[in-house]
């Protein structure tokens, strides 16, 4: 049995508001980020809201995609220039035999669950694959078939492979920029299951008409970053550290242009975070974090003790932070950047996580 399910997500921003200069700096962000809130019946994270995602299909992998891209122009050099120029790359990255290229079928996987959650299909039309701005592209359904194809494409993966071929249209792969590569906690949280999951992110002109599918979703919400701090949501670990960071980035023609130069470089580690029980709270560390251990347990609980000392103790001790720090009513998301510590503050709406140590045995010390 293994130990997790590998998936993909996707971040989608959509201008909202004025387009800022660089010579001004904004007051507020004119993006918005796209999110959906399970079903309180789901298996998995039921409540919790989410960026569209969802576990990769053997339909997302089969070799006749290739066929499918060289019939627009799109060879396979083309296709390449997918994969970074690294040899550092997570797990997740590496392809297998008779697959396609794990930097395309990840896209696919991200691109597909899109659209089948909340009905925005991002994909091209065009032939020339190489004229590309770096903004994403959608391609609109007449709504009496929209819900149609999501409930198709929700029922049988294969059946998205079958809608871009209706549509003449194929995946705007090049759109999605590798962001980050979770993989969840082994502690801590009330989640019965385990995903490595690649997050891309993509930037769209304009926010597009949305419809969340309804057997998985209850909700969709376009928020700003700085909204989504101070709703009611709950949230993930993952998409509260991202929508945390986000805060910082104002201007979606910077969030772009920092995903392309990301992107460049592709994702080269895992981030897993490992939780620290104190006295007072729960706090979870990820990588870049002064006290985030040199050996990670992938498979079995791993929890640092620390429980002698405070959140705030624990705080001073670090020189540089990377980490989310669970107290009774709010929870820190605190990052280091240039120096400069940023602290961003949600409520804590319910307990998705254990904050008292209980039976948990310790191997852990700093």
């Amino acid at each position: 049995m293994k130990a997790w399910s590998d998936a993909a997500s996707l971040i989608l921003a959509a201008r909202h508001g004025q387009t800022y200069s660089h010579a001004v700096s904004p007051a507020i962000h004119n993006y918005k980020l796209l999110c959906l809130k399970r079903h309180q019946k789901s298996s998995v994270m039921p409540g919790l809201y989410v960026f569209p995602g969802g576990t990769v299909d053997p339909a997302d992998v089969n070799l006749k995609w290739y066929e499918y891209f060289n019939a627009f122009g799109l060879d396979n050099d083309r296709l390449v220039s997918l994969v970074p120029k690294t040899v550092l790359r997570p797990q997740i990255f590496q392809s297998k035999k008779n697959e396609l290229l794990r930097e395309i079928s990840l896209r696919i996987t991200a691109i597909r669950e899109t659209f089948e959650e909340c009905g925005i299909l991002l994909c091209r039309r065009n032939k020339d694959g190489d004229s590309h701005s770096g903004w994403a592209e959608h391609i609109s359904i007449p709504e009496g078939e929209l819900q149609m194809w999501q409930n198709k494409v929700h029922n049988d993966a294969t059946e998205f492979f079958n809608l871009c071929q209706n549509l003449e249209c194929y995946p705007d792969l090049w759109a999605l920029y590798e962001w980050r590569n979770w993989l969840g906690p082994t502690y801590g949280f009330k989640f019965s299951k385990r995903f490595n999951t690649a997050f891309y992110l993509a930037c769209i002109p304009h926010m597009p008409h949305a419809e969340y599918e309804a057997v998985e979703m209850e909700d969709l919400q376009w928020f700003s970053p700085g909204e989504f701090c101070s709703t009611s949501f709950e949230f993930p670990p993952p998409q509260k550290i991202e929508i945390a960071r986000f805060t910082k980035i104002e201007s979606i023609d910077n969030l772009l242009n920092i995903a392309m130069e990301r992107n460049k470089k592709g994702v080269q580690k895992l981030y897993l975070p490992i939780a620290v029980q104190l006295k007072d709270g729960l706090v979870f560390v990820i990588p870049g974090d002064t006290m985030y251990p040199k050996e990670i347990e992938l498979y079995e609980q791993q929890v640092i003790d620390k429980s002698d000392i405070t959140v705030d103790e624990f705080e001073k001790i670090t020189l540089i932070k990377n980490r989310m720090a669970i107290l009774d009513t709010q929870v820190n998301v605190i990052f280091t950047d240039n120096g400069k510590d940023n602290r961003i503050v949600f409520p804590l709406v319910r307990p998705t996580y254990h904050s008292k140590s209980g039976n948990v045995e310790f191997k852990n010390k700093l």
